[in-house]
């Protein structure tokens, strides 16, 4: 069995991809698989942030994402693949040349929605993520744990109850604003940063391997939309996708930044975020 179309749905963390995952989800020709920077970072751990380019990848890398996109393949006997790694919009070119033949949709969301979700992340309550930690360490050998070593710090802090400083996509840089930044200022510069290279390795794609979609227009036309991305990633029959967008679809929530973030942060992050958005199409 070959890995041959694969779709990959990528997009700021708190953009709405694991929404539009298990929208996917629903389809049975396909076999859902989401959060898999573990097996995408493979090779490259030694590197301090996300951004992964097709000059991070060699023979031997290559090799073993597509053996294990295979095995997940013949694990579930479906015919094809729908990876939702958020993270993976810093890697586009780099999944590009792992599958050429790759079905890239990235979701686009406004940048002010998407601060106000990450805040609610960064504050979420301690626990112990015993579950999670669990599923991720089986996908991989005990001899490739190594993969989680980045990871660990802000699973040790979620433990023990310390918000977290930083959470989500890191493009270059990132440790820099950490310090430098206010919390508000900081997720603004994340955001920007993720979307520029997101969008700027995105668009060089050809047309049959790269579409953007928005978010607010995904959630207000739901059936539409989901054809048009269906329609792009040559899967047929998307019913089962477009029955559970329309039962779940809330365009409410793309306005709940209005009530959250007042207007000095607003204006402290405008300067941040504005270009990005406007490249987006998103008015300030």
């Amino acid at each position: 069995m070959s890995v041959e179309k694969p779709i990959f749905i990528l997009g700021a963390p708190r953009s709405g991809t694991t929404w539009l995952g298990k929208a996917f989800d629903q389809h049975p020709d396909l076999a859902g698989w989401a959060e898999i920077s573990n097996i995408w970072m493979w090779g490259n751990t030694h590197k301090p942030d996300d951004h992964l380019t097709d000059k991070d990848l060699n023979p031997k890398i290559q090799r073993y994402i597509q053996k294990k996109f295979n095995d997940y393949l013949e694990k579930y006997n479906k015919k094809r693949i729908c990876d939702k790694t958020p993270r993976n919009c810093l890697r586009i070119s780099f999944i590009q040349a792992v599958f050429p033949d790759a079905k890239i949709i990235l979701l686009l969301r406004d940048g002010r929605s998407v601060i106000n979700s990450t805040k609610k992340e960064l504050n979420r309550p301690k626990g112990v993520p015993w579950q999670e930690a669990y599923s991720r360490l089986k996908e991989v050998s005990v001899w490739e744990w190594s993969v989680f070593l980045p990871r660990i710090t802000s699973r040790l802090k979620r433990m023990v109850g310390i918000p977290l400083d930083y959470w989500g996509a890191k493009p270059p840089g990132w440790q820099e604003w950490v310090n430098q930044y206010s919390r508000e200022a900081l997720l603004a510069k994340q955001w920007s940063e993720t979307m520029e290279i997101a969008i700027g390795e995105g668009r060089r794609l050809a047309p049959e391997n790269y579409i953007e979609i928005r978010y607010e227009d995904l959630v207000s036309s739901p059936q539409e939309k989901i054809h048009e991305i269906a329609n792009f990633a040559e899967l047929d029959s998307p019913e089962p996708i477009i029955n559970y967008a329309r039962a779940t679809a809330d365009p409410s929530r793309t306005h709940k930044w209005k009530d959250s973030l007042d207007q000095t942060i607003l204006q402290e992050i405008k300067e941040i975020m504005e270009p990005t958005m406007s490249k987006l199409g998103y008015p300030w």
